[in-house]
């Protein structure tokens, strides 16, 4: 029975070695990573990234920051089928650390366009919540209540380019959380699950915003979903339930049964240049046209909140480092 087991694994490794391999850019993003756990089990993965990269079982690594500057020949070189670009928007706009949208990140991104209309192969793209903003809330697609942040702004301009220059592509605007990709790296999740454990400053909460975050695990089952059903076009995936950034932490700390409520006083009034920065306004996304294509419901903040708690136990209690290997 043993020999069968190992023989059906080793037919299982032979067929993943056969297939066409995906290309994550931005495996060292929260959602990048997540995309590259869901997708490798089934599918061949390479993952792309210039910072720490995670560890993940059965997913080779590319590294540097070379690794993006000619992505044409990386796509040529791999023979890749797909290309998922997180590398611009990976991660919570409401991270104050995270690099999303910056002028850099979105010349990448247009180059990788470029090169996967080249070749004939689809560009699937994660874009940010950030772009929209008030007076509306549950943004559909099409609105046309934008955040005028030079950020909101150039990124509207990368979604508008890699739609207009390919119809294979599939833009997502999303608003991921999760633990960090790599060990030993913390990220603004576990930073702030600690610095309201210990009754730290939080000051990134005392800023405006509302979203409708999900879970990066959950937010890549979906894109998975979409890909099988070869969806094209503008989407929108988050939670489904919007919050403001004061609202969420206090959830959050409830969940992990920390004693923290935050400020005594929220405020109410912000000033126009604090409310129209980017990630400070109304983000939340309407998600009615993916639950329609794929007949999937968006999981609640209590259901994202409680897939995070199972996942760190599970990290605690069985912390497992898998041997990374290098795309060849």
């Amino acid at each position: 029975m043993s020999l069968f087991l190992n023989q059906r694994h080793q037919t299982r490794i032979a067929g993943r070695q056969r297939l066409k391999p995906y290309m994550i850019f931005g495996v060292d993003t929260v959602a990048g990573a997540e995309l590259a756990r869901s997708l490798c089990p089934s599918q061949r993965v390479i993952g792309v990234g210039e910072g720490h990269l995670p560890e993940i079982e059965q997913c080779e690594m590319i590294s540097g920051q070379a690794a993006s500057q000619n992505p044409g020949k990386l796509i040529k070189d791999f023979n890749i089928s797909c290309v998922i670009d997180a590398s611009t928007c990976g991660d919570s706009i409401w991270n104050p650390d995270a690099q999303i949208g910056s002028e850099e990140q979105c010349a990448t991104s247009l180059k990788l366009a470029a090169a996967c209309r080249e070749n004939g192969i689809p560009y699937i793209l994660l874009s940010s919540d950030g772009v929209v903003s008030s007076p509306w809330m549950f943004h559909e697609e099409d609105s046309e209540s934008v955040c005028s942040s030079v950020v909101a702004q150039r990124l509207l301009d990368l979604e508008r380019q890699v739609l207009a220059g390919s119809s294979d592509t599939l833009v997502i605007r999303t608003h991921p959380i999760g633990w960090s990709a790599t060990d030993g790296q913390p990220n603004w999740l576990e930073s702030l699950l600690e610095r309201m454990m210990t009754n730290r400053p939080c000051p990134e909460l005392l800023l405006p915003g509302h979203a409708t975050p999900i879970a990066a695990t959950e937010l890549a089952n979906i894109v998975c979903r979409a890909l099988a059903e070869n969806l094209r076009g503008l989407y929108h995936i988050a939670g489904a339930e919007r919050v403001h950034r004061i609202e969420f932490a206090r959830k959050l700390a409830q969940q992990f049964e920390i004693g923290w409520l935050g400020p005594d006083r929220v405020r109410i009034h912000y000033t126009e240049s604090e409310r129209t920065r980017f990630g400070c306004g109304e983000c939340s996304l309407q998600t009615r046209t993916i639950r329609k294509a794929l007949c999937v419901a968006m999981p609640t903040l209590t259901e994202s909140f409680s897939l995070l708690q199972e996942q760190l136990a599970e990290r605690i209690e069985q912390p497992v480092h898998h041997q990374r290997s290098r795309a060849a």
